[in-house]
């Protein structure tokens, strides 16, 4: 089974420094046909003015990923941490037993990034920080195991990739894939997707991505807990994530 959710039906609410697309359930958005999708938490594709930061706050027993897009993500926290995340990396939060930040915008360009929330299956750990400089090599036209570089405190992946070619992808059917395309079109398993555009993968056995008119970077995860396999997906043009 494959269900789409349209760009447009995302919660996007809104403030003067912020532009943000919600797929799942967060502070400001709620639906409850759409509170997660497995263990995957949150989708947020944000949009962030010059100058424009989300204050101090603290995250507990969460594995947190960004992925800058454009511009750059500055990140400070209270365990040492203060720099600003360039586009094609990904940074890693993983909260443990608590995290206190703030992100946003400290340049004169609006930023855009991604955030992925994972609920982990170790809890009370130390929390840590880390990021990697992903590049175009290492995405185009196959997959880059983003959680080979960043791995996290759950049975996830999360993959990127830069598609010009036709490619074919074998998944577990039983496991369950969230996509999500951050940019440019693509047609996967004959749907065409646009920017925002999100599908769910259950039982499915393969990923069939066809013909684009622009760049796409999907990024997707698979997740399973100590009982049952479970599996997300997203995509930027991936962001799985």
């Amino acid at each position: 089974m494959i269900i789409l959710r349209e760009a447009k039906t995302r919660g996007n609410p809104r403030a003067g420094w912020i532009n943000s697309y919600r797929t799942f359930s967060f502070p400001s958005y709620y639906d409850e046909r759409y509170m997660n999708f497995s263990d995957l938490q949150t989708i947020n594709d944000d949009r962030v003015q010059p100058g424009g930061h989300v204050p101090i706050h603290e995250h507990k027993n969460m594995e947190i990923f960004g992925y800058v897009v454009e511009g750059k993500c500055r990140h400070t926290d209270n365990i040492g941490n203060d720099l600003d995340v360039p586009a094609g990396a990904v940074q890693r939060m993983s909260a443990g037993r608590g995290i206190f930040h703030t992100e946003g915008n400290s340049t004169d360009t609006p930023n855009r990034y991604l955030q992925l929330w994972i609920r982990p299956n170790i809890f009370d750990t130390e929390p840590r920080h880390d990021w990697y400089q992903f590049t175009k090599e290492d995405k185009l036209n196959k997959f880059c195991d983003i959680t080979e570089k960043l791995p996290i405190k759950q049975d996830a992946k999360f993959l990127s990739g830069i598609f010009t070619e036709d490619f074919d992808y074998k998944i577990n059917p039983e496991r369950k894939y969230y996509l999500y395309v951050i940019s440019g079109t693509l047609i996967i398993n004959g749907i065409e997707l646009i920017e925002g555009d999100g599908l769910s993968f259950i039982e499915e056995n393969e990923i069939k991505i066809r013909k684009q008119k622009e760049y796409c970077n999907p990024i997707y995860g698979a997740i399973k807990d100590n009982n049952t396999k479970k599996a997300l997906r997203y995509a930027k043009g991936y962001y799985i994530l």
